[in-house]
């Protein structure tokens, strides 16, 4: 076939390459220099595979927002907070950023303050009905220090990426990371701030999945 008044279309390069070294078939290394130059694209496509995967850590984003008027706590107070939740399934880490208006640091229940477990603290509920304080139970602590900061407006926390594990083991909790996302993903947690004034919590909220 001729190309005249036509641009010959180019050849991927291993198969241009493939061509060029093996015109003579009698060339004794032929066939291996075949067999390496079809392997490579192989092996890059492999590799280029295998990077999606390495990227595809797995964060989970939750969000809360506390008042005195939830489910899990009538105490009319004013106080508000707003409160993003990352959870690492890789490293099974937490993380929390929380910021508080209406309600000074120093309002935080000085008995968990004092204590390593801290006064803010996520709840599981035993399903998603989160008014019996009774069929709750403690799940991750956020120890006070100073991931704690007073604030104009009240206080705010951010914990940074926290063991998971490390938590349980503040608790004496063998609970484990796969049931906690559990719950977390059907709303059966609840983030609690306890205070002076109401030990049980002045202020919290359920814990959702964030929109993306």
């Amino acid at each position: 076939m001729g190309w005249k008044g036509k641009s010959k279309p180019r050849l991927p390069p291993y198969l241009a390459i493939r061509s060029l070294v093996c015109v003579d078939q009698r060339n004794k290394r032929c066939g291996e220099r075949m067999r390496m130059t079809m392997v490579r694209p192989v092996i890059m496509a492999a590799l280029l595979a295998l990077v999606p995967v390495a990227a595809q850590a797995r964060s989970l984003t939750y969000k809360a927002a506390l008042s005195g008027n939830s489910a899990s706590a009538k105490t009319g107070s004013t106080a508000k907070a707003t409160a993003e939740i990352i959870v690492d399934t890789d490293a099974m880490t937490v993380a929390v950023r929380m910021q508080v208006s209406g309600m000074p640091v120093t309002a935080l229940w000085d008995n968990l303050v004092a204590a390593p477990i801290g006064p803010v603290h996520l709840h599981q509920y035993a399903g998603t009905d989160l008014s019996d304080p009774d069929a709750s139970v403690l799940v991750f602590p956020l120890p006070f220090g100073p991931s704690y900061r007073a604030t104009a407006e009240g206080f705010a926390v951010d914990t940074g990426a926290q063991s998971y594990a490390k938590g349980m083991a503040t608790l004496g909790s063998t609970a484990s990371f796969e049931a906690f996302v559990a719950a977390l993903d059907r709303g059966a947690i609840v983030l609690n701030i306890h205070t002076d004034a109401f030990n049980a919590g002045e202020i919290s909220g359920p814990v959702i999945k964030a929109q993306p």
